[in-house]
């Protein structure tokens, strides 16, 4: 066969090859959602028990991760005494859990006591403190604070704290430090509030009022 025959033949299947090997690329980032449009949550969609919420869905279009649609659902007991709770939990498409904000009730107890028993399992990493309410604990995929609440519970007459969680129930589109920083300040936020709407009787040791960003 003359070389220019053979060179041809040859340049012929390279481009085949290149064809190929893009059509496949292609063919595995469809299958992996990489053109799935992604949902747009505004302010409305958000819990009516969030405070800030349309700085929260601005929050939540850059980090949740990608879904063609979000939900949101709303557990509100404003009871105010042990019953109290608080929760938005945010899901995506599948009904697949993605992130809740919880404020509920627990017996005053000194933190490491709380800490040992109710953060959220989770694979976020290295635990690290913030100052807000009697401690906070953070990484990548959780924040909690352990805040006062009541001197004098109503049913039991004994003093009663506040425990709430920003929770990423799956990883969030942001670096390790973000995420960190993301999750503390919409705790914060959700402290303030339902430090707020639980008519607590104790000062809440919380940081005063910042953006979340």
């Amino acid at each position: 066969m003359p070389e220019s025959a053979s060179r041809r033949i040859s340049q012929k299947y390279l481009a085949f090859g290149v064809v190929a090997a893009a059509v496949i690329s292609l063919l595995a980032a469809y299958l992996l959602g990489a053109f799935e449009k992604r949902g747009k949550i505004n302010a409305n969609d958000i819990c009516r028990n969030v405070p800030n919420r349309q700085e929260t869905a601005m929050v939540f279009n850059s980090i949740l991760p990608q879904s063609a649609q979000y939900h949101f659902r709303e557990t509100w007991h404003p009871e105010t005494d042990w019953s109290f709770k608080s929760n938005c939990s945010t899901r995506g498409e599948g009904d697949k859990a993605l992130f809740s904000l919880t404020a509920e009730m627990g017996s005053a107890r000194p933190w490491q006591q709380w800490a040992e028993t109710e953060i959220p399992p989770n694979d976020g990493g290295k635990i690290t403190y913030f100052d807000a309410g009697l401690k906070g604990i953070s990484n990548a995929e959780v924040a909690a604070i352990w805040l006062p609440c009541y001197a004098h519970e109503e049913t039991s007459k004994q003093p009663w704290s506040m425990s709430v969680f920003a929770d990423a129930l799956k990883p969030l589109e942001a670096s390790d430090e973000e995420a960190r920083q993301t999750l503390i300040d919409l705790a914060t936020s959700f402290a303030r509030q339902a430090h707020e709407d639980a008519k607590c009787d104790l000062p809440s040791k919380l940081p005063s009022s910042t953006a979340i960003r």
